[in-house]
């Protein structure tokens, strides 16, 4: 089994997709005031909104979004259809996705920990900007082509240690696709808060605001330090890196050329 090792290590480099947005790397300087920032405050609970409450602030803020949102989808030119159905969903988690085909699913929970209309538009930007850039067809790729490769790996492997095949390989597609996912998934992710954030921009809400979506994600998630395995940045990561595209951003005049 030891020669496949090295094989399935190469995995990640199946990701090659160009950035839409260069985010520039985390200082250690801010990183340290990030999580200084983090530590200062407490997760806020949730608001005691009604179901119609919740719905209504979805909307309103999607309505506003949606033409901001194609307007940066159509300067991005990833071949992403620039359209936009929104659907609410009465799960009380704090999470939203981006579909495919221009669908951005929003959970009531993104309102209910929301303190305003800013911070709930980071997160349906967030996911506007990561079908903007295309990175629901690229990811789907991806853990298609891990699959397929950490499967043949697995058989060869195999082989040669004169094992069975069968339930080796179905386990090594798994962790051949889910490698695939992650091998970039952190990129993408702070790719679209950046992204995100030239939404919001377009849209007019105050970007000091909607930051403080990040603070209260990475107050209920506690963590502080971003691992090779994390599907996301953690907390400190993420508002560093954030705040150090938005500031590049803002010098730009908010043009949105990839970083030479």
């Amino acid at each position: 089994m030891r020669p496949a090792l090295p094989l399935l290590l190469c995995l990640p480099l199946l990701a090659c997709a160009q950035a839409v947005y260069e985010v520039p790397v985390a200082t250690p300087a801010g990183l340290q005031a990030a999580a200084s920032e983090i530590g200062q405050g407490a997760a806020p609970g949730r608001r005691n909104l009604s179901e119609d409450e919740a719905k209504a602030a979805i909307t309103r803020v999607a309505r506003r979004l949606a033409p901001a949102g194609t307007a940066v989808c159509q300067e991005i030119g990833r071949g992403a259809g620039c359209e936009w159905r929104f659907v609410y969903d009465p799960s009380t988690d704090l999470n939203a996705a981006a579909t495919g085909e221009g669908v951005i699913v929003v959970q009531r929970g993104v309102a209910d920990y929301a303190r305003n209309d800013a911070e709930i538009a980071f997160v349906v930007a967030h996911e506007m900007a990561h079908h903007a850039a295309d990175h629901v067809r690229s990811t789907q790729n991806r853990a298609q082509a891990g699959a397929a490769l950490g499967g043949i790996l697995a058989s060869l492997a195999g082989a040669y240690a004169g094992l069975e095949t069968g339930q080796l390989a179905q386990t090594a597609s798994g962790v051949g696709a889910q490698l695939g996912v992650i091998s970039y998934s952190k990129a993408q992710e702070r790719e679209a808060d950046v992204l995100g954030a030239a939404i919001l921009h377009r849209a007019g809400y105050d970007i000091g605001e909607a930051r403080d979506m990040l603070l209260t994600l990475a107050r209920l998630s506690g963590r502080t330090e971003t691992s090779r395995l994390s599907t996301h940045p953690a907390g400190p990561d993420r508002i560093a890196s954030f705040d150090g595209a938005v500031e590049e951003l803002r010098a730009s005049n908010w043009r949105l050329a990839p970083r030479r």
